[in-house]
């Protein structure tokens, strides 16, 4: 697991970890259902899973606790990692 993301502010994406283009998430088929990467918050103790976004650039994953944002940007030469885990203390 990589540590080397960056939080949003004010819920703008702010440049986060690259997942590869292409890599489908846990649970994508062929049936043309949304990619997703799953987020294990341990300051909160809650998994959650995180459907790309609809402009296909990325993923935005939100602490169920305090609500702060983690951007996750799709592009080449990212991770193909489809598991994360996030603090936000």
């Amino acid at each position: 697991m990589r540590d080397d993301h960056e939080s949003t502010e004010g819920g703008v994406p702010a440049p986060g970890l690259d997942v590869v283009e292409g890599s489908r998430g846990g649970g994508a088929s062929a049936r043309g259902e949304r990619p997703w990467i799953g987020v294990h918050f341990t300051c909160a103790g809650r998994y959650i899973r995180v459907f790309r976004a609809g402009s296909g650039d990325g993923y935005l994953a939100r602490c169920p606790t305090c609500a702060k944002t983690m951007w996750f940007r799709v592009g080449t030469g990212g991770t193909s990692e489809r598991f994360f885990e996030l603090t936000c203390r």
